[in-house]
């Protein structure tokens, strides 16, 4: 994967907990979902103009969390085209799968296992 790619994630996880973070800072008909846990800071939140501010912040943030999530989805479906599938069936298929089982002897030789 590239570099990118990871970037992108670590930033997708960010996004999932300021999201989250936001969401819950949002002042509802109870007061907020941190006005307990946050005391005096939820304060702060409690006016109209500061409300419509964390709820634009939410929107945006929202906004690039989902271009953040369809951009790792196209890479991640751009490194599946990539990946032709396994080593073994591809060993096989170029000829290798052929020599193998010359070079392992007589199989004949080979202990087997007592069937009750």
């Amino acid at each position: 994967m590239s570099i990118f790619f990871w970037l992108l994630l670590a930033v997708h996880v960010v996004l999932c907990l300021f999201l989250v973070m936001l969401v819950l800072l949002q002042n509802d008909q109870m007061g907020g979902g941190l006005a307990g846990l946050a005391g005096g800071s939820s304060q702060a939140f409690s006016t109209a103009g500061a409300a419509t501010f964390v709820q634009k912040l939410t929107k945006w943030v929202a906004m690039a969390l989902l271009a953040v999530v369809l951009s790792l989805s196209f890479l991640a479906t751009k490194q599946a085209d990539v990946f032709q599938g396994s080593e073994l069936k591809r060993a096989v298929s170029s000829g290798l799968g052929s020599v193998l089982p010359q070079e392992m002897g007589d199989l004949q030789d080979l202990p087997t296992v007592p069937m009750e």
